[in-house]
């Protein structure tokens, strides 16, 4: 019998849907954001360093617990017929808030904590992929994607459409959904 598919998922951005968070937050700064601007690969186009750094503290901390899941995340996530991991990128005093989001959303139901990282930069998770043998990663940080390993399949959550804006059909695999997701990975 193979071994089972190994998949890591990324949390904020995937799992965790902070859209309207992150229209709100950039409103209290002045700037008027539709909901695919809020998408981490063309937010700084829209709103300065500054105010980008300033929305992630307020993101990552008390507002992680108010966001929603990402529509069919957590009915997918307990239906897909592999190993699942999650890895994401959070400061250190950014993780009880994480933890507390996966709790109240009882994911770790489905994935236990044991498999469950928090790297402290985006920059670390190739080298948790590499180590945990990650077949399949999704995450919806198109420079997230690009830094793994060759041997892992690039999956790029993309429920707001800019894929074709930023160009990269042509080296990572699209899931609009997580309907999408869960086909290329069971098939069917």
């Amino acid at each position: 019998m193979p071994a089972p598919l190994r998949i890591g998922i990324d949390l904020d951005g995937v799992l965790i849907d902070h859209r309207e968070h992150k229209q709100k937050l950039a409103e209290e700064y002045g700037v008027v954001l539709e909901p695919w601007q809020t998408n981490t690969n063309v937010m700084e186009k829209f709103v300065s360093k500054e105010v980008y750094a300033a929305m992630q503290l307020h993101l990552y901390t008390h507002w992680t617990a108010m966001a929603p899941a990402t529509e069919g995340a957590l009915l997918i996530l307990a239906a897909l017929n592999a190993e699942l991991y999650i890895i994401s990128a959070r400061r250190t005093d950014s993780v009880r808030y994480a933890q507390d989001w996966l709790t109240k959303h009882h994911v770790y139901d489905i994935i236990p904590a044991e498999r469950i990282y928090f790297s402290g930069g985006d920059e670390e998770k190739s080298g948790y992929c590499e180590r945990l043998g990650i077949d399949i990663f999704l995450d919806d940080k198109i420079r997230v994607l690009d830094a793994l390993p060759g041997k892992t399949k690039r999956i790029l959550y993309d429920e707001d459409g800019i894929a074709g804006e930023c160009k990269v059909e042509d080296r990572l695999h699209i899931a609009r959904t997580w309907e999408d997701f869960r086909q290329m990975v069971n098939g069917g």
